[in-house]
């Protein structure tokens, strides 16, 4: 598979290309091309990904990533 650069788009939600679900809570504002802070949907995880690829299926991966936690549920 090919995978190419890429900047997630904020509030759209990406397949893993090793599993799991993230939605991209904030991408720009000040952040680099290439890196979104994402949060897996079902565990809650968020963090900032850092080089940020995109597969031809569609599924994406990034190169790491820094600041885990866990988001407490809002009210």
């Amino acid at each position: 598979m090919i995978r190419t650069k890429f900047t997630p788009a904020e509030g759209e939600q990406y397949k893993n290309a090793g599993g799991g679900t993230f939605r991209c809570l904030s991408s720009g504002k000040g952040l680099p091309a290439g890196e979104a802070t994402m949060q897996n949907v079902a565990s809650g995880w968020t963090f900032e990904a850092h080089g940020c690829g995109i597969y031809d299926d569609g599924t994406i991966d990034w190169d790491y990533s820094t600041g885990g936690y866990f988001m407490k549920e809002r009210d």
